[in-house]
């Protein structure tokens, strides 16, 4: 039996048995959409050198800093690669040099990526910053291929090549070559929507495990894994089977971390303590939503105040909070365009993706920060796939919205990537 389509997609496809496309007419979309995936790629790493080469990269303190691993190159090289290991990029080559200790923070970030790091280094004569850059480059071309090879299934080759030309010129694609998660945990999310979809359940759930040695998000890969099944089996629990042991083996990810994190430690919930080095704690979705625009709105009127005042008599302007006014900003701005998108795509969209969409931009909301409320949030909706589902169902018939929408995602996919570039923060 086979997953049915989403309501309406063939009525907007209008594919049939007796009019398909020529093979040059579906091949052409997905040449188009690869030579964008590809381009975007060179693009960013030239924008990158140009930031870090003509405005420098920021001397942050050493201790942000990890210069013996992260900050291999010098020279030009150094302004071509030493970029991509900035932020989280330093904690996972410090993971993946000298392992993770107890209250320093390190067992926030989960262990796949930086094994993968550690071991495929050796390849690499130990150089850890460009084994990280290549592992993300390798699996942003997995994700590439696996988006269009998932959407094709469920729509026609213009909204496959559309999302995947969305995910390559977002605001944010550039850390899909960074020494961060993101390309890993998306290439293994697709992986298991692709394999659940196709009733292949010891895949599936060996994805999802994986992804769950990624990040504590990838437990959410089991609400859509549970749809596809249950809908085979026209949503009668009395067929459910065996094969139902697949499902849970995403819990399996998140047991074996917590098993080394109880033997090494004797902290088996470290990874959710160390949260609160970057001052997160938990509450309920609608409080992270108020306080992020209280703290806008109130940064906001700070800022003005500080400003007027300047006209009166000489005072310095309050730096942090620029800073934290434009990131609250930007949180909000994402938080509203995600929200959106998951609501146009409610009923586009097939449920599976919908319901997963939910999670993840849920699950965020359960762990504000002190300050910036929705912090990383951005960063977040980067491996949320069915938003570039969603935004190419909309801009289908709209050529004017399409050329809208990559104009401007190109133009803050410049100026994101020469932010994180100098190692300013980004998201």
């Amino acid at each position: 039996m086979q997953i049915p389509e989403a309501p309406g997609v063939a009525g907007r496809t209008g594919v049939t048995s007796t009019d398909r496309p020529s093979r040059a007419a579906t091949r052409r979309p997905f040449r188009d959409a690869i030579a964008v995936a590809a381009g975007s790629r060179a693009f960013i790493f030239a924008v990158a050198f140009a930031s870090a080469a003509l405005i420098g990269i920021g001397d942050l303190p050493v201790g942000w800093r990890f210069p013996v691993r992260a900050e291999v190159f010098s020279g030009w090289l150094g302004s071509l690669f030493n970029p991509w290991a900035h932020w989280d990029g330093v904690w996972y080559i410090k993971i993946a040099t000298s392992g993770y200790a107890d209250a320093d923070g390190s067992t926030a970030f989960f262990p796949l990526f930086p094994m993968l790091v550690r071991y495929l280094g050796v390849l690499l004569n130990g150089n850890l910053l460009l084994t990280g850059i290549i592992i993300s480059l390798l699996c942003y071309a997995g994700s590439v291929w696996l988006l269009w090879r998932l959407v094709r299934q469920d729509f026609d080759e213009e909204i496959a090549g559309r999302a995947v030309v969305y995910l390559a010129v977002g605001p944010l694609s550039f850390f899909l070559q960074a020494v961060y998660t993101e390309s890993l945990f998306l290439l293994l999310t697709l992986a298991c929507f692709v394999f659940a979809r196709e009733g292949r359940w010891r895949l599936a759930g060996i994805m999802g495990l994986l992804a769950t040695l990624t990040r504590s998000t990838g437990v959410l890969l089991l609400v859509p894994m549970a749809y596809y099944y249950y809908d085979r089996r026209g949503w009668r629990l009395r067929k459910t089977d065996s094969h139902v042991a697949n499902l849970l083996m995403v819990f399996e990810g998140l047991l074996v971390w917590m098993t080394y994190l109880a033997l090494a430690f004797g902290k088996p919930l470290a990874f959710s303590s160390a949260q609160a080095q970057w001052e997160r704690s938990l509450g309920a979705p609608n409080y992270t939503v108020t306080k992020a625009v209280a703290a806008t709105v109130w940064g906001l009127r700070k800022v003005i105040s500080a400003e007027y005042y300047r006209w009166l008599w000489e005072a310095p302007r309050p730096g942090s909070e620029y800073a934290n006014l434009a990131t609250n900003l930007l949180n909000l701005l994402f938080l509203i365009a995600a929200a959106s998108l998951l609501w146009y795509g409610a009923r586009r969209l097939p449920a599976a993706y919908s319901w997963f969409a939910l999670v993840s931009l849920a699950y965020p909301l359960f762990f504000p920060s002190r300050y910036v409320p929705l912090m990383s949030y951005p960063r977040f909706t980067l491996t949320v796939f069915p938003l570039y589902v969603a935004l190419a169902l909309f801009t289908r018939d709209r050529p004017r919205a399409h050329r809208v929408v990559v104009a401007v995602g190109v133009l803050l996919l410049i100026a994101f990537t020469a932010k994180f570039a100098v190692f300013s923060w980004v998201s």
